[in-house]
Formats: C-alpha cells, sequence, structure tokens
C-alpha cells in the first residue's frame, strides 16, 4: 500500500474581505484573573452583516472564490492566539488532575461538555458568501483546557444537514471549523501565529496544522490532532483539537499561554469550486485580534508521560518529501538521532526495504508518478552509491523485501491487470512468479524463517483482502487473518507473530476516497491466525507498522493530515514521535 496526501487551496486574502474592518464591534478585556468559568457572553455575540455595506466587495470575493480549485483551501485551523495586556494573570484550573489530556480526552469527534469547565455558548448567524445575507441560525458551543504540554479546544454546534462531499481533487462542498490563535495576544493576528482547521470529509474529516502567512500557510512540521463527526439525530456537529502549546522548530506556530486569544470560524456547505456557502464566526475581525476571547490556559505542574527510550538499536530508512516534492530517501539512527540524506535525484522513490546487514536499500522508482509502465525496482547502497536499476519490463513494480541472507529481493509486479509476487537474485535476474494465475497477491515481505508474508484475495472477495504465508518457491499457502468487513495491508513479521494496518472498511483505498477518512488499525497475530489483538485503534490512519530488530518495539506510520514516524511498545502503548522534525514521511523499514 503506498497513500498519498491531500492538500486544497484557498486565499487568505478573501476571508480578510468577509469579515470587513468596517463594522464596528466593542474591544474586550479579559480578566487579570482567569476564572475556570468564564462569564463574558458578550464576546461570543452575534455579527449580522449588512449586504448594503459590503456591496463593493461582493465581485472580487466572488472572483477570489472562483480561484480556490487552483488555490490551496488547507483544512487550516488558527487555534493560538496570543494578546498581551488584555489576557493572562495568575489563577489555576481546578479541572486538571493527574491524567494528561491525552489520557482525558482521546481525540474522535465525541465531546463530554461536563467534562470540561468554562464552557462558552454563543447564538451565531450563517452570512451568505455571495450575497452577505443571513442564511440560517447556529447555536455554538465551546470550551478549552490545558495540561503542562499541550491545549484541548472541544466545539458543539447545530445544522440542519451535513455537506461532506470529496472527490480525489479535493473537497467539493463541505462544512468546516476554522480556529485562528493570536499567540502573543498583542492585539494582532500576525504571520507565523498558529492557525488549524477541520473539514467534513465523508463519514469522517480532515485536519490540518497551518500558520499565518501571505504564501504557502500549511506548517512545514506538523503537530497536534483535529476530528469531527455529525450527529444526524441531534442536527449538530462536535469538533476536537489538541495540539502542543510550545512553537515548532521551524517557527510556524507561535507558543500558547494565558495572553492568548481565539477566534472560531464556522464555514457552512462550502463549495470551493462555485465559492458558494455560509460563514459564521466568534469576531468579524481576521486581523485585529484585540475583541477575540481569552484563551483559558493555567499553570500546571510537570506530568509524567512516556517518552523515546534510550538504547534503541538498528538502522532505520524512510522516504520523506520535506525537502523534495518527489520525495527522497533518508536514514535515520534512533541511537543518535541523526538523520542523513541518501538520494539527490528527481526519481520518485517510495517503498525502500533495507537489507539486514543494513548496506543496501531496495525501493521502487519511477520518473513519473501517474505511468504505471515506469515503476521499476532499484537498489542503492546505505552511502548513496551503487545505483542499480533491477527490473525494465514496462510493467509496474513495486514492495521490494530482502531475504534474511539478503541474497534475493521479493517485489509485486502488476501482470495481466493483477499483482504478482515475483522473486529474482540482487542483480535483478527474476527466479520464480509464485502467484498462479487469476489470483491478487501484494506487499510481500520475507520472514526470518525464509517464509513469504504477504496479502492476498485467495480467501476472500475484493476488495477485502487477508494476509498468509506460503514458502519462498509458492508452496504451502497457509491463511493467517480471516475477519470480514476489513483489508489488510502490509504485513511484516517474526519467528512467531506478524503485525499489519487493517483499514476497517470493506473499501479499496485506490478508488474509494472514503477509505481514506476510516480508522486504520495497527493488528498483531500469530503467524498461525490465532491470538490476534489490535495495538493502534483511533480514527486515523495508522499503517506501515515495523519490528524494531531487538522485538521489544514498533514504529509505525501516523497520518492524521501529516505523516509522522510513532513509536510503541510491543504492547502497544504509545511513546511519541521517533523521528523529529519530519512529518512528509512516505515509508519507512527498520533493521
Amino acid at each position: 500500500m503506498w497513500a498519498g496526501s491531500f492538500t486544497f487551496w484557498i486565499n487568505p486574502s478573501l476571508l480578510r474581505r468577509l469579515f470587513s474592518l468596517h463594522l464596528n464591534s466593542p474591544r474586550l478585556n479579559c480578566e487579570d484573573t482567569l476564572n475556570p468559568v468564564v462569564q463574558n457572553h458578550d464576546m461570543l455575540r452575534r455579527f449580522s452583516l449588512d449586504p448594503q455595506a459590503h456591496s463593493p466587495y461582493t465581485q472580487a470575493i466572488r472572483r477570489e472564490f472562483l480561484k480556490l480549485m487552483n488555490r490551496i483551501i488547507a483544512l487550516f485551523v488558527t487555534l493560538l492566539s496570543v494578546l498581551g495586556a488584555g489576557c493572562g494573570g495568575g489563577g489555576s484550573s481546578d479541572s486538571w488532575g493527574p491524567e494528561t489530556l491525552e489520557a482525558r480526552f482521546p481525540i474522535d469527534g465525541e465531546v463530554d461538555f461536563s467534562a470540561l469547565s468554562g464552557v462558552e455558548e454563543a447564538d451565531l448567524e450563517f452570512i451568505d458568501l455571495v450575497t452577505f445575507t443571513p442564511v440560517k441560525n447556529t447555536h455554538l458551543k465551546w470550551a478549552a483546557e490545558n495540561d503542562d504540554r499541550d491545549l484541548y479546544v472541544a466545539l458543539e454546534w447545530t445544522d440542519d444537514t451535513a455537506d461532506n462531499e470529496y472527490d480525489f481533487s479535493g473537497p467539493l462542498d463541505v462544512d468546516a471549523v476554522l480556529m485562528l490563535i493570536d499567540n502573543d495576544g498583542d492585539g494582532t493576528h500576525a504571520d507565523g501565529e498558529d492557525k488549524r482547521m477541520l473539514l467534513a470529509a465523508a463519514e469522517g474529516a480532515q485536519y490540518i496544522d497551518l500558520h499565518k502567512a501571505a504564501g504557502n500557510d500549511t506548517d512545514s512540521i506538523g503537530d497536534g490532532l483535529g476530528w469531527l463527526r455529525y450527529y444526524p439525530g441531534a442536527q449538530k456537529y462536535q469538533a476536537e483539537f489538541r495540539f502542543p502549546m510550545q512553537e515548532d522548530a521551524q517557527g510556524e506556530d507561535g507558543d500558547v499561554s494565558a495572553a492568548s486569544r481565539v477566534n472560531l470560524i464556522l464555514l457552512d456547505h462550502f463549495e470551493p469550486g462555485s465559492g458558494t456557502g455560509g460563514i459564521a464566526s466568534l469576531d468579524p475581525h481576521l486581523d485585529d485580534s484585540s475583541a477575540w476571547p481569552c484563551l483559558p490556559v493555567y499553570p500546571v505542574p510537570p506530568m509524567e508521560r512516556p517518552g523515546i527510550p534510550d538504547g534503541l538499536t538498528g538502522l532505520i530508512v524512510f522516504t520523506s518529501t520535506h525537502e523534495d516534492a518527489n520525495g527522497e530517501i533518508y536514514m535515520f539512527e534512533p541511537a543518535t538521532g541523526i538523520v542523513t540524506r541518501v538520494t539527490d535525484n528527481t526519481l520518485i522513490e517510495e517503498n525502500v526495504s533495507l537489507s539486514h546487514d543494513r548496506s543496501m536499500i531496495a525501493f521502487h522508482g519511477t520518473p513519473d508518478r501517474l505511468d504505471g509502465s515506469q515503476y521499476e525496482i532499484y537498489r542503492v547502497d546505505v552511502d548513496g552509491g551503487n545505483w542499480t536499476q533491477l527490473t525494465s519490463n514496462g510493467i509496474l513494480d513495486g514492495h521490494p523485501g530482502w531475504s534474511p541472507d539478503d541474497t534475493r529481493i521479493v517485489y509485486a509486479s502488476f501482470r495481466d491487470f493483477k499483482a504478482s509476487i515475483v522473486v529474482m537474485t540482487v542483480d535483478g535476474t527474476e527466479i520464480a512468479d509464485l502467484t498462479p494465475p487469476s489470483y491478487d497477491d501484494n506487499d510481500p515481505d520475507w520472514l526470518p524463517d525464509g517464509r513469504i508474508i504477504f496479502k492476498t484475495d485467495r480467501f476472500s472477495a475484493l476488495p477485502e483482502l487477508r494476509i498468509a504465508v506460503m514458502n519462498d518457491d509458492g508452496s504451502d499457502v497457509r491463511q493467517v487473518t480471516s475477519i470480514d468487513g476489513v483489508v489488510d495491508h502490509d504485513p511484516v513479521g517474526d519467528l512467531e507473530y506478524a503485525v499489519f494496518e487493517r483499514l476497517m472498511a470493506s473499501k479499496d483505498f485506490s478508488s474509494d476516497i472514503t477509505a481514506l477518512f476510516e480508522p486504520w488499525n495497527i493488528i498483531e497475530v500469530r503467524l498461525d491466525g490465532t491470538s490476534e489483538r489490535v495495538l493502534v485503534n483511533d480514527v486515523f490512519v495508522n499503517w506501515l507498522p515495523v519490528y524494531d530488530p531487538t522485538g521489544r518495539y514498533l514504529v509505525h506510520l501516523k497520518s492524521p493530515g501529516y505523516t509522522e514516524a510513532r513509536l510503541m511498545t510491543r504492547a502497544g502503548q504509545d511513546l511519541g514521535r521517533l523521528i523529529p522534525s519530519i512529518t512528509k514521511l512516505g515509508y519507512i523499514d527498520w533493521k
């Protein structure tokens, strides 16, 4: 399996025009000492827009919206706004306890406001983006809490319809929430300060971490999580954000503190192609944040949480687009934390596999992502030397894996419109095609005992796939997984267990975009098919799990709106981001 990232574009100047500074609104001062229950509901009042006052802007705004299909509608949510004189002071929260926000509030779009203090409510109007006339009313409820590291923001608003239509080009007709944060609280939402956004997408959500910028406002280093969920019976949305209060390594988010202010913006029935829809917000100003509500941030003592352990061994190879949009291959030494770039070329490189002696990397590459006939298997030394093309057959070849003695490579080759598992020597000489006609076998890897583990349709009807093992000559095929209604991908294993990702729906992710907004769990199972257990179970796309050389840990990729490498224990306890400051990963291996 390989997964793509979806980023959509919008012109930030459009929102500035929507919230014209010609509007008169009183400036609000936050209390010097913040109470856990904030009483000032005036700051959450409704702002109605006079269509006559905005008539000079109408055509310009429409023109800006019509550019949206080619500009970034990055799901930007600005949640960090810091303002100086008005917010801040002493005080403490009586809501935090020994548990971290991560433990208290798993991000899944289900909000329990009874567990939150300082809940604010407001009646707002959605204003038509074209005519600037009121469209409908909504009731907004929101609250925020912090621990020693993170900020959690929860929202709920009424909506009589759920708009969540996507295709592979991006959002077509969606509802969304945008959060802006004036991090330093100086009264201006300035460049480099925080924005975060959630868009309703199929049955799930799309989250993106942003910052205010004149150009590309997507953060180079993604962080935080977000999700929203629609409840048709109650006709309402609930949404959650959790993210670090400290700015990232690129300085593209500011620090969140008791001085910070926030603005919340709702979009309804928003169609990027036509520029139509409705908009509502707590405050009509995008740049002048002096009247924005204060974020209730309190001092919290340091809290204990698991972290990356010392003494990790081996070598990790991965692909990333953080320096080259086509992607390059990198090495990461877990013991030292050093990242080294291996390749530097125009080839699109993916599906990396490290040899067991950690001297060579096999991968698939192509000069044209859209031309399947040009995907071939390559080999390169870990120092970037001895670049060798191993296949050249006009067939899509991918997903290579090394034999335990590093003398052979197994890979998937799309022959007769189905994937076959093929074995070749390390110089590219084909030894055998192990897949009989009519079967679809893919994602092969070698087990330490010399058998091959793979995904297949031999025991299910497509799009569902099962994990299986076989001898390296294709004999003695044995089914490992058998759960109906799911799709299993990317197995690896040791002498006793296999670990893989599972799409929790019977969907083909390559042709059905809604599969990318379903949960993808990390599963471990014995090679005989018994003792299956879930290691990672949330609403996000979790994929490509790999054991570390000791078998005590696993690394996997997590894609909540960016893609990072997460380390966990063999029991499934998350230990944190393994490769710091890189969140545009595409594939990973650890030997």
